[in-house]
């Protein structure tokens, strides 16, 4: 039951929201370069770098506090604390990975001339909806 429990935890929160950044980056990625490919542009790798390599490792340490939040709560620390300090984590992780989705999207708001932002904005969707339903249960678990 643990070993179940720490496999759907770990496919929920990080890996999910970090396969749907490297999802909406290859489906999108024609979308992207029409609007902020620019050839040439100093240092115009570095907000690609950024979200594609600095955000899923934030996300991998977000998920190592939260974990940790959850076995010391298992430990004996009191809930309303845990809720406290698990509440900004989940809403930074939850923004970091907007953040990143939104940037491959290239036209976030084009939910209905391009098929490819609709597709990507329902897989954030799905795995930011597991995030917060899996992260209320931890809170009352």
């Amino acid at each position: 039951m643990v070993r179940r429990n720490l496999i759907i935890s770990l496919l929920i929160f990080p890996l999910a929201p970090i396969a749907v950044i490297y999802f909406t980056q290859v489906m999108c990625r024609e979308i992207w370069y029409a609007n902020y490919y620019l050839p040439g542009e100093d240092g115009g790798e570095a907000e690609p770098a950024m979200a594609l390599i600095g955000i899923p490792l934030i996300l991998i340490a977000v998920s190592l506090l939260l974990g940790g939040l959850t076995l010391l709560t298992r430990w004996g620390l009191a809930r309303w604390l845990s809720a406290v300090l698990r509440v900004p984590l989940a809403g930074m992780a939850l923004l970091l990975s907007l953040t990143a989705t939104v940037f491959f999207m290239g036209e976030a708001l084009a939910v209905f001339s391009h098929w490819e932002v609709t597709i990507a904005w329902m897989a954030w969707l799905a795995s930011a909806g597991l995030f917060v339903l899996h992260q209320w249960d931890r809170l009352w678990r």
